[in-house]
């Protein structure tokens, strides 16, 4: 993978699509403002690096001709959106004086070491070569972690208080098997291939069984000797600790429920038969409300479902105390977000006022005498 494929990359993960750092150098020459905001402003550079962001991701996940454009129409109002409401964030973070300095520093030591790089310096000449800017790199990580800062304090945290005892054990019923340690069994496999005949590698298989139930030669023998894959003749069988429930339907019927000591029966596989051993078991272990890991990740649960909503009316809060201008080419029927509605008034000189006044008063004469005339008209048919 080369190292701009990877740079961009890593900044997806980072930012999502809201940030876009790479600009073409032409973009960045020909600029211009394309939404304000407050005292902030969304630069069309910006908004276009972010549109092939998101067209690299739906090309990447397979999209292409109709089907792709369908998408990324339905993806580009978002764009504008996101901005906004990353520069909203951004705004809020200042308000609240949020520090998020260690955060970025921590980051940028990741990347360091990513890169194999000692310094920032080289870091610094690795993001060029990619087509980045440092700077770039750190102000875009300043606005992330800040963002995130003022989601948690202003909505997470908020929502995270309010959560009732009540609440909590719903979700602890309802998602018992996300705090349950899965059962677990490790297990011993004898193979027999699929030869010519298919009867005889089962009668083959059959007969290995009986051996292996009657406990005259052990089952780690008969597999080293006659399982005709690697694991029997490296590990006598051995296959090791596995979760039943990423066990193959057929093995987990087998074995989910049996004992210590249980050999199956032989079982039909795409190019052989399998004989199990089960030589350990593990149940399911549910761990119990109260347990701290248990409390976070309900509290986790929970805000996941509620803080999406939450999240919105939050933002529609700032958008609503906001001056948003959007250029009309940018605003989208389909966007969250609509432009003030401003009246502009072309500037003119004192002696066009004086003018465009003359002209104004004129014309109010012109009416008012077609008034005169009209009424005269009108009492000269009453006589």
């Amino acid at each position: 993978m080369s190292l701009k494929r990877l740079a961009i990359l890593l900044v997806i993960a980072l930012f999502g699509v809201e940030i876009a750092l790479a600009q073409e150098d032409e973009a960045k020459l020909i600029d211009e403002v394309i939404a304000r905001v407050n005292s902030g402003v969304i630069m069309r550079s910006a908004f276009e690096s972010t549109q092939k962001m998101i067209l690299e991701r739906l090309r990447e996940q397979g999209l292409k001709g109709e089907e792709l454009e369908k998408k990324f129409k339905e993806l580009q109002p978002q764009i504008l959106d996101d901005l906004i409401d990353g520069q909203l964030l951004a705004q809020r973070a200042k308000d609240l004086s949020i520090n998020v300095e260690p955060q970025v520093n921590q980051q940028i030591l990741l990347m360091m070491k990513e890169y194999n790089c000692e310094s920032q310096d080289c870091l610094g000449q690795k993001m060029k070569e990619a087509g980045y800017e440092m700077e770039e790199l750190k102000k875009a990580l300043t606005e992330r972690f800040s963002n995130q800062a003022v989601q948690y304090r202003e909505v997470f945290y908020k929502v995270i208080n309010r959560l009732t005892e009540k609440e909590k054990k719903e979700a602890y019923e309802k998602y018992k098997a996300e705090f349950t340690e899965p059962a677990q069994v490790t297990l011993s496999r004898i193979f027999i291939a699929l030869g010519k005949d298919p009867n005889e590698s089962l009668v083959r298989a059959k007969d290995l069984v009986d051996k292996a139930r009657s406990g005259v030669t052990e089952f780690g023998v008969l597999a080293e000797n006659n399982s005709e894959d690697e694991l029997g003749k490296k590990s006598k069988g051995l296959i090791g600790e596995v979760k039943v429930s990423e066990l193959q339907p057929d093995i987990k019927a087998a074995v989910e429920n049996a004992q210590v000591g249980t050999i199956t029966e032989p079982i039909k596989q795409e190019n052989g038969y399998s004989i199990f051993r089960v030589d350990q078991r593990k149940e399911a272990v549910l761990s119990p409300f109260e347990d701290e890991g248990v409390q976070e990740k309900i509290a986790r649960i929970l805000v996941g479902e509620q803080a999406e909503k939450q999240m919105e009316e939050y933002l529609g809060k700032l958008r609503s105390e906001a001056f948003i201008e959007i250029d009309p080419r940018y605003q989208f029927e389909s966007s969250k977000i609509k432009s003030a509605m401003i009246k502009r008034v072309p500037y003119m000189s004192e002696d066009e006022k004086k003018q465009r006044e003359k002209e104004k008063e004129k014309e109010r004469e012109k009416e008012k005498k077609a008034a005169e005339r009209a009424q005269k008209a009108t009492a000269k048919n009453k006589q």
